[in-house]
């Protein structure tokens, strides 16, 4: 795998073999336990008949996880702000469990449980300010460009490749979606959106709307990958790992992640990917989609969804999840 700089390993093209020995690997920031706690039956910002439930409570949306990173990171401004004031390189897995508790807790929480965890979220945003520096400006932002994590335009930024991500890899991995499902989704969403302090009128109406925002910014809009998102992405695809087994897993993700960037980003991050590597991860794709039924319960519906549905339901105490 090639990266601008052009001094990192190759992505491995997997064959069957390899994939069925690391899909049932635990990730390295795994632990097997969940943020929510309120026995409340209040069903959140959601709830069970939800597009948002029915979509997240795939544990295969995991592997889009860095493509959310890359995306969001490919505006130089988002990626200067994780560098600056981030633990992305020295914790790196502590972050992403941070952002996988965060996600829990404002899709499967109760309406409290989700407003907690975006004003910590808020809160630490009112202290990241900052300016690109010379050696990180691009074509379309100068150096000395300046940044606040509370900027309205860079908080949609982050909430467009989010929400973007969730439906395309459902869509690459799972399946099944319809258009008005993909809408509802986007729709349900605007509540994590003012949750956030997006501003309602920054919005979109449906998905369309949303791809058409992401395409503008990607075209002629300051989303252009500079020496802060390359750096940022050689983390987010190659962090720093002690054991081999963790490490081939790892492989599994970042070729995913890879395999789910749109080409035209891809490109900009100056990512090889062959026509063999398109292949692999078509193959990679069809495979998970067809086999999903046969995957263990924890690789098919996410515990914390059976523990949301408990909750909701008034059967917690039937159910055995780790606290």
């Amino acid at each position: 795998m090639n990266y601008s700089l052009r001094d990192m390993p190759a992505i491995p093209l997997p064959g069957r073999d390899w994939l069925l020995r690391q899909v049932t690997r635990p990730l390295p920031f795994s632990d097997g336990r969940h943020p929510l706690h309120d026995v409340d039956p209040d069903p959140g910002l959601f709830g069970p008949e939800s597009v948002t439930w029915r979509v997240m409570r795939e544990p295969l949306l995991i592997l889009g996880g860095g493509r959310a990173l890359l995306m969001q990171a490919a505006h130089p401004l988002v990626a200067q702000g994780a560098i600056d004031h981030s633990t992305y390189r020295t914790d790196p897995f502590g972050r992403l469990q941070r952002t996988i508790t965060w996600v829990t807790m404002v899709t499967f929480g109760t309406t409290a449980e989700a407003r907690a965890a975006s004003r910590v979220v808020n809160r630490l945003h009112e202290r990241v300010a900052g300016a690109l520096p010379r050696a990180h400006a691009t074509a379309r932002l100068a150096s000395h460009t300046k940044y606040t994590a509370t900027d309205a335009h860079l908080l949609l930024w982050v909430h467009a490749t989010f929400v973007d991500t969730m439906i395309a890899t459902h869509d690459a991995l799972v399946g099944g979606l319809s258009d008005a499902d993909r809408d509802r989704f986007v729709h349900e969403w605007r509540a994590v959106a003012r949750l956030m302090r997006v501003p309602r009128r920054l919005l979109w109406p449906d998905y369309a709307a949303m791809r058409r925002y992401i395409a503008e910014e990607i075209a002629g809009g300051p989303v252009d990958p500079g020496a802060g998102s390359r750096m940022v992405a050689r983390t987010v695809l190659h962090p720093p790992l002690t054991s081999r087994a963790l490490t081939a897993a790892w492989e599994l993700v970042a070729f995913s992640t890879v395999g789910l960037l749109p080409p035209e980003v891809r490109n900009r991050y100056d990512i090889t990917w062959t026509p063999a590597h398109e292949a692999a991860h078509a193959a990679l794709r069809v495979w998970l989609r067809t086999t999903k039924g046969a995957l263990p319960r924890r690789l098919r519906i996410s515990p914390v969804h059976d523990y949301a549905i408990a909750r909701v339901n008034g059967e917690l105490g039937r159910l055995r999840l780790a606290a």
